[in-house]
């Protein structure tokens, strides 16, 4: 599969301390109860909750991977929705890796081949253990 990705530091894992800290707080029982819930509109709080009782299992299990990794598109599917926190204009890094690449939804909340055609829409995460088998393309 051929990936491109904007970087500065071309496809160099980065830890994920944005994204960790957000995990944080939804494993954090205190809070999700207390800041979240509690200031969540009454029509919203059984959706709230249900999500949050069946995404927490996910993080938990998957925590590891979320530590450190890369963001990436599909060569050919970039969705520029997804690179609007970019301050400035960085490279594009081109890359080939195995079909089968275990990576992450945009959301962090499901776990797929990187074939799968949900990683067309917005990109995906791949953990640092996923990239034993990706080559630059020079």
């Amino acid at each position: 599969m051929k990936i491109i990705r904007y970087s500065i530091d071309g496809f160099k894992p980065q830890y994920q301390s944005k994204h960790l800290s957000d995990i944080d707080l939804e494993l954090n029982e205190s809070w999700f109860q207390n800041n979240f819930i509690n200031n969540c509109p009454q029509h919203l709080k059984d959706i709230c909750l249900e999500k949050h009782n069946r995404i927490v299992p996910f993080l938990k299990e998957h925590y590891g991977d979320f530590k450190c990794g890369i963001w990436a598109f599909i060569d050919g599917y970039k969705n520029n929705q997804s690179l609007n926190h970019l301050k400035t204009k960085v490279p594009c890094w081109k890359a080939e890796i195995s079909d089968d690449t275990m990576v992450y939804d945009v959301n962090w909340e499901k776990q797929m081949l990187i074939t799968d055609p949900e990683c067309k829409l917005f990109g995906f995460y791949i953990p640092v253990n996923q990239l034993s088998t990706l080559e630059l393309i020079t």
